[in-house]
């Protein structure tokens, strides 16, 4: 079937910020399905670009491919008509905000969100898009900020600070202890290497044992190598602050 032409295409983006989102509204089947109800009421075709689970740390447009995919087909003019949820779905660095508005404004592209249409050629349209992005970007970093301080109270508490524990211990109470169970294999990993087996080894003995991973799966050289290596083994660990630098020595 032949395409519609791209003034009578909604391009619709989606996009949530990690694969287990399932906040009401924003999920990735209700982001399409309010894409497809606005290229109704425009009377357009539409045409999907599912970005899935992208955290707003992935904010580089090559670690996007399908925003990357987008945004060339905006340079090449393929794009005339774009829907995304919100301003936060395309990005919410100013940076990359920039560029997509330039490329937009410079290639006659309208902007549709839930909240409404933006025409860049007009300066207060363009205005306003730069409020929203400059507002989304705000949450963004204030956001990633109660998330760091919240991790650092956890660990200063002696609480695990998020994700899965480390093989050989589990949660309980929200701090490490020992798992009876997976200790004894930690046990054998190292007692094996030390006599000389290598990770090759060692993913075998205990792949062949049907000992799961820690994300339940097989094991890996570099989940083997990783486990040689761990310092929660020592019955203490490090937890470095990504801001500040400063480094706090948490029992386990």
């Amino acid at each position: 079937m032949e395409k519609a032409s791209p003034n009578k295409t909604l391009h619709i983006y989606t996009r949530v910020s990690t694969l287990a989102q399932a906040d009401k509204g924003t999920s990735l089947d209700s982001q399409l399905e309010l894409g497809i109800k606005r290229a109704g009421e425009l009377g357009f075709a539409y045409e999907h670009w599912d970005e899935g689970g992208k955290s707003s740390h992935h904010e580089d447009i090559a670690q996007r491919p399908v925003l990357f995919d987008l945004f060339r087909a905006i340079k090449t003019g393929t794009v005339k008509h774009l829907w995304v949820y919100d301003q936060s779905r395309l990005s919410r660095n100013d940076q990359v905000a920039s560029v997509f508005r330039y490329e937009c404004n410079k290639n006659g592209v309208t902007l549709y969100t839930k909240d409404g249409q933006f025409d860049l050629s007009s300066p207060q349209d363009k205005f306003l898009k730069q409020l929203l992005d400059a507002v989304a970007e705000f949450d963004n970093t204030t956001r990633a900020e109660r998330t760091r301080l919240g991790k650092l109270h956890r660990v200063r508490s002696g609480h695990w600070h998020g994700g899965p524990p480390p093989f050989g211990y589990k949660l309980e109470n929200k701090k490490l202890v020992i798992d009876d169970e997976e200790a004894k294999w930690v046990k054998r990993v190292f007692k094996e290497s030390l006599k000389g087996a290598v990770p090759s080894e060692l993913q075998k003995l205990l792949d062949s044992n049907g000992v799961k991973a820690r994300r339940g799966g097989l094991w890996t050289l570099g989940s083997i190598q990783a486990l040689l290596s761990n310092q929660h083994y020592t019955g203490q660990y490090t937890y470095k602050d990504s801001k500040t630098g400063d480094t706090i020595d948490v029992m386990c």
